[in-house]
């Protein structure tokens, strides 16, 4: 059986970090509300497409909310999808990293999965909730069927700092782990990607959970530690001979405004899965908003051209009218003034108490 999934772990208030695409407090409605969007999006593309994956939705959440009048739980269920809920086992100590934290959260579900399931050939496709399908992902899970698992890598400079570690930062980390010298610098693994067998995320999680507690000892010495779950997965790939695969043709992280910095292929509608990390509350709400107000069922009436039309049209992929680059110029100006004028609210506050 093939799975598409993804997740969203709900950050409690005291233990927020730092999202620097929504600019909101990472425990607030008004944050995670962004990310149900997402992915219900997400599940949406993916179900025009994979009709005989299995979905599943991994989440901390207890009890789903009510976004925009609309009961995710009820979506969800006419999605046919499943909803797992699994706690945040693995939360980094206070001050460890200020970006990103619950990512460890990926490790929650690997536990979930290396427990739950004991069919070793079941594939899992876990994503980010900022991916889109514009195809079937069908040749994907087929090349990842060969050896179980399939993975893309980001092809920055040795020497760029990703996360607070390059790739020549992980070549000197890994040599302490394995205690030998390693000849080769590995590469930075795309974190919000992961198809693996069931039978490999066995040992991917158990050899994390003989990590985990090096990782923090580390943080505890100052040493130079994995600070998210990429740096984490590309260790755990490395140290179990996986490398990334060359001809990435299925997927790719696409980086879309303008103001801040984009860099999008002609190629990209050849492909059959987007990370559009830019587009929560542009390109993805924009669709967010036309297939649960504007459409009737999902948009799932929509001929696959007339789809591909309204997706290219509300990312701006491949190109991006000048209109649509007036509106990210405006709002993400819009967001960078109010995100100052909070800061110094706080500072004000602060020096009068």
């Amino acid at each position: 059986m093939n799975y598409i999934c993804t997740w969203l772990c709900a950050d409690e208030p005291g233990e927020e970090s730092v999202f620097f695409q929504t600019g909101e407090l990472s425990s607030s409605q008004t944050h995670q509300n962004i990310y149900w969007r997402c992915l219900l999006v997400f599940f949406i593309t993916s179900r025009r497409f994979n009709k005989k994956e299995k979905h599943v939705l991994f989440t901390n959440v207890k009890k789903l909310p009510t976004v925009d009048g609309n009961k995710i739980s009820s979506i969800l269920e006419q999605l046919d999808v499943d909803v797992v809920f699994t706690d945040f086992k693995f939360k980094t100590p206070k001050g460890y990293y200020g970006a990103f934290q619950n990512q460890f959260y990926e490790f929650s579900i690997l536990e979930h999965l290396a427990n739950s399931n004991a069919n070793d050939n079941d594939l899992y496709l876990i994503l980010d909730s900022d991916c889109i399908f514009i195809k079937p992902a069908e040749a994907l899970f087929a090349e990842a069927s060969k050896t179980g698992f399939i993975s893309f890598e980001d092809e920055v400079d040795p020497a760029y700092v990703i996360n607070g570690l390059s790739r020549n930062h992980l070549k000197s980390i890994y040599q302490e782990l394995l205690g030998k010298e390693i000849r080769e610098i590995p590469s930075y693994h795309l974190g919000e990607f992961m198809l693996s067998s069931i039978q490999h995320i066995k040992k991917f999680f158990q050899d994390f959970i003989l990590l985990w507690p090096e990782l923090l000892e580390r943080y505890r010495k100052g040493q130079l530690k994995f600070n998210e779950e990429a740096h984490t997965l590309s260790y755990l790939y490395f140290k179990n001979g996986f490398r990334a695969y060359k001809d990435n043709r299925f997927m790719r992280r696409i980086w879309t405004n303008p103001l801040f910095y984009r860099e999008v292929r002609a190629s990209d509608v050849d492909l059959a899965i987007w990370h559009l990390p830019a587009e929560k509350t542009f390109g993805i709400y924009t669709l967010y908003d036309h297939f649960l107000f504007q459409s009737n069922n999902f948009g799932f009436d929509k001929n696959t051209d007339q789809f591909l039309e309204l997706v290219q049209k509300a990312l701006g992929i491949p190109q991006l009218p000048l209109k649509m680059k007036i509106e990210y110029y405006t709002v993400s100006y819009y967001k960078a003034i109010k995100k100052r004028l909070k800061k110094l609210r706080r500072i004000s506050t602060s020096f009068f108490k």
